[in-house]
């Protein structure tokens, strides 16, 4: 399915976000994952750090061991245990190389889950490959892919692992390089990988673009007045990738187009509903879109909204209405409502909290702060805290923006 530089990509970041997973993410007390190079060696030691290695425990390597297995379905081909039994990262690589010999074809990704139980989505090697086929026919004339998402995730999976093996062509991992670090790196030719929130960053960070260089946007739909600037600065051209991690990619739009057309090996379902379209692909797989649409003909649309509530924060789904039902549920809060900023007011979410009578209000924020940062994720807090006597409502008695 993927070349071997490229699994070593995929391999690598999910075992480097797994074990901060399962040495306690955001823990100040957590024992660290120690210095690694950028490239892990084959030869890198899943138990043992005394020259080279993470350094697990039992407990950690299962934990890794099992995350590989899913994503990979080593059980299909009875080869899961044999990565306790061989711990290095180059016989894991060659673990999963074996398990694709023998037939297994389907990859599993998992959502970021930071509410409620994360989502796993399974899809075949033909149709991420049907996938892959599309987007190397639409950036063809690239001659390198700089991606800044993780290799793991379905998005990072398609752009930094598979898109590089159709096209033949060099990958560069830009997730830690800092803004001057990637202006070097940039030339004629590339195409920038990453979601809204870190296209904003380098929107802020890079004045100029070298010429001949493109952008690849997707998780969420990014602001026009961003792409805007962008390309103003340099930026030859944006592309939006619409999709989810249940459909994989499912439509694309080039900037300053604003309808997405729907890729080759889709089409809707008939009779199409706006409300809840599906969408159905060359196996005759047929899958619901997680959004409304406006459809202006057979194969081009617009977005009009989620049907789940979600909303986008630094590229990770979030949902307002959950955070703050889990707000309401703190002691001293009679009611809570949670919104994304507006884009003049920032890219984080923000909470209008009605206290119980008689609540001291300095102590409630100071309480509700400090849960915020021990209990939520970072793309789940509202940074932003107002205080009234009622939820703001409309002249319609609907929930108002405050």
């Amino acid at each position: 399915m993927l070349s071997r530089r490229a699994l070593v990509a995929v391999l690598q970041s999910l075992l480097g976000a797994e074990l901060l997973v399962a040495r306690g993410r955001g823990n100040p007390g957590a024992r660290q994952p120690i210095d690694l190079p950028s490239e892990w060696p084959l030869a890198l030691q899943i138990t043992d750090n005394t020259k080279v290695g993470l350094g697990c425990d039992s407990l950690e390597a299962m934990w890794l061991a099992s995350a590989v297995n899913e994503m990979f379905h080593l059980h299909e081909a009875a080869s899961e245990e044999g990565l306790l039994t061989d711990a290095t990262f180059g016989s894991w690589v060659e673990c999963i190389e074996a398990a694709w010999r023998s037939g297994v074809a389907a990859i599993t990704f998992t959502t970021s889950g930071t509410t409620g139980t994360p989502k796993r989505c399974a899809h075949s090697a033909e149709a991420l490959l049907t996938e892959a086929s599309f987007l190397a026919e639409l950036f063809g004339d690239r001659r390198r892919v700089i991606s800044l998402v993780p290799a793991h995730h379905a998005y990072g999976f398609l752009f930094a692992a598979l898109l590089p093996d159709m096209l033949r062509v060099e990958h560069l991992d830009a997730t830690r390089f800092s803004a001057a670090e990637l202006a070097q790196s940039l030339a004629p030719g590339d195409l920038v990988v990453t979601f809204p929130d870190r296209w904003r960053w380098l929107e802020r960070s890079l004045p100029v673009w070298p010429r001949d260089v493109e952008g690849v946007v997707s998780t969420a739909p990014c602001p026009p007045a961003l792409i805007t600037s962008l390309c103003e600065r340099g930026l030859s051209a944006m592309t939006e990738v619409y999709g989810s991690s249940e459909t994989m990619g499912v439509a694309v739009r080039r900037w300053p187009h604003t309808t997405y057309q729907l890729m080759s090996h889709w089409r809707f379902a008939e009779p199409i509903r706006e409300d809840a379209p599906d969408i159905v692909d060359r196996s005759g797989r047929n899958v619901p879109l997680p959004d409304r649409i406006r459809l202006q003909d057979g194969h081009r649309f617009h977005l009009a909204g989620r049907n789940d509530g979600a909303v986008q924060v630094g590229g990770v789904n979030v949902f307002p209405d959950r955070i703050a039902a889990s707000l309401r549920d703190r002691q001293g809060v009679r009611e809570a409502s949670v919104r994304l900023m507006r884009p003049e007011e920032g890219a984080r979410l923000k909470a209008f909290v009605v206290p119980e009578l008689g609540a001291d209000l300095t102590v409630l924020r100071r309480e509700l702060d400090a849960w915020i940062d021990a209990a939520l994720p970072a793309a789940e807090r509202p940074t932003a805290i107002t205080f009234g006597p009622q939820l703001p409502k409309s002249m319609m008695g609907k929930l108002a923006e405050w």
